[in-house]
């Protein structure tokens, strides 16, 4: 008689027939390890983006936002930010360009015409807002030109009669050029366009329509207005401005100014970290969970199908812990298969996504390490009960199925 204990088969012998088997339904296998590749793959692909989006985030977070400060002070009836706090913000550590700029009266109807000033052919009426705007502002809010150039210091203090137009106010006024030295009227005032804004970063509600000096502002309106303080800083210098500014604007009453403080990049960073590992928890916790049952129920079914050859091996001397071994070792291999292809597709997808963005793609070796071993661990989860229902099945109950 057979000693029953000769077949107990050693963990090299399980393997190999384990492989045999994966390796005769190829269609099968690549079917059952599908779920986990896509699990895998998806695990793989979100931290990897993750990871990318993070170092991204700087680059991606618009710098000149990042580093503008905007401060309001005083009313119609108090000027609390003037042109000498101006002079004081911008020789603060950190400062890059500091401008003011208030609106004048918010509508006036303006007679166009055509250089030399005295044609009056052609005039039109349109009603465009104003705004006065120091010469430093433009760069404070990222002023672009389409023609001509900005006004400077030289033009105020010489009290030059000059103006720019946004883009708006130019398209309505018919301007697109400063050439010939278009001029707008305002009542007897006459104004040479100097220069046209395309586009601005801050304060973009420039662009409708026409941006003056101070001192032209002066002869247009004699009403106050609230100012704002444009600040432009060095990356990272931001918030110290921020608290400083008051101080530097109105050393008396630094109380009647309040500073809008762009967020932090750090706390930003950490804000979208967060999001980004919720939403990586829970899809891979989804995915991972798909491939549990994907395999699992494909090895379950597998199992039905193999009745007559599981009880086949039982009995010609196999004991139920050598048939549970056999396909806990067959789901496993289903889950590293899975696990390995799901690396590569997830890393070919960070790849790919992160040079369409020009991010700098990172994947962390945690993660390639860790993905292959999500693979045995689902492996071995789904394969469990399948295992359990073979190592069950008895010589006489296969003879009856088969």
């Amino acid at each position: 008689m057979t000693d029953r204990r000769t077949r107990r088969l050693t963990l090299a012998s399980i393997v190999g027939e384990a492989g045999i088997g994966l390796a005769r339904q190829p269609v099968r296998t690549m079917l059952c390890a599908l779920g986990t590749t896509l699990a895998v793959a998806g695990f793989v692909a979100l931290s990897g983006l993750t990871q990318s989006a993070r170092n991204a985030v700087a680059a991606s977070f618009n710098e000149l936002r990042a580093t503008t400060v905007q401060f309001e002070g005083g009313s119609s009836n108090q000027v609390v930010l003037t042109q000498q706090g101006i002079r004081r913000l911008s020789r603060l550590n950190g400062v890059v360009s500091a401008g003011l700029l208030w609106p004048l009266d918010s509508e006036q109807q303006i007679p166009v015409g055509t250089t030399p000033a005295g044609t009056v052919a052609g005039r039109s009426t349109v009603p465009l807002p104003f705004t006065a705007a120091t010469p430093s502002a433009f760069t404070a809010i990222g002023a672009r030109l389409s023609s001509g150039r900005f006004y400077d210091q030289g033009a105020d203090t010489h009290h030059e009669m000059v103006a720019m137009l946004g883009a708006s106010a130019a398209a309505q006024l018919g301007i697109t050029s400063v050439q010939g030295a278009p001029a707008i009227f305002i009542g007897n005032v006459t104004l040479t366009v100097v220069g046209i804004v395309t586009g601005a970063t801050a304060q973009a509600q420039v662009l409708l329509g026409v941006i003056v000096p101070p001192y032209v502002a002066s002869v247009l309106s004699a009403a106050g207005a609230q100012r704002t303080a444009i600040v432009r800083t060095q990356p990272g210098a931001a918030q110290l401005i921020g608290r400083e500014g008051p101080y530097a604007l109105a050393p008396y009453q630094p109380a009647s100014v309040q500073a809008e403080i762009p967020p932090d990049p750090s706390t930003l960073r950490a804000q979208i970290e967060s999001s980004l590992s919720d939403l990586l928890t829970v899809l891979a916790i989804a995915g991972l969970a798909i491939g549990t049952v994907a395999i699992g129920t494909v090895t379950l079914l597998s199992v039905m199908q193999r009745r007559y050859e599981i009880g086949l091996r039982r009995a010609i001397g196999y004991y139920r812990f050598d048939i549970a071994r056999l396909i806990l070792v067959e789901a496993t291999g289903t889950g590293v298969i899975g696990g390995l292809l799901g690396v590569s597709v997830g890393v070919i997808t960070v790849s790919t996504v992160a040079s369409s963005h020009r991010w700098t793609p990172v994947i962390s070796p945690d993660v390639l390490i860790g993905a292959p071993l999500a693979g045995v661990a689902i492996g071995i989860i789904a394969g469990a009960i399948p295992a359990l229902r073979a190592s069950r099945i008895t010589p006489l109950e296969a003879l009856r199925s088969g």
